[in-house]
């Protein structure tokens, strides 16, 4: 999780795996894949360096290959496909 301040001063957290995109016109727009939008007080730079950051200390504690199982892309987006679907599926 990373640890952002709303333009309120407010602080709230993010996982990064949310994030889809983000914009920085002129305030930073972060676009979740649940369609929620949040505006920070934080640059463009600054959250990329958190969600680095973030990821170092994820691939840390899995230890040196990242947890790694071998998945290429494809089968990770097929993974995320099933689950999508799943989801759905029990609406």
């Amino acid at each position: 999780m990373i640890k952002l301040t709303r333009l309120n001063h407010h602080v709230l957290v993010v996982n990064p795996d949310h994030i889809y995109a983000v914009d920085a016109a002129p305030d930073t727009t972060l676009r979740l894949a649940n369609g929620e939008t949040i505006l920070v007080k934080e640059s463009l730079d600054e959250l990329i360096e958190l969600v680095v950051q973030y990821r170092k200390r994820v691939r840390d504690a899995l230890g040196r290959d990242g947890g790694h199982d071998g998945a290429t892309v494809g089968d990770l987006t097929d993974r995320h496909r099933r689950d999508v679907a799943d989801k759905e599926g029990d609406s």
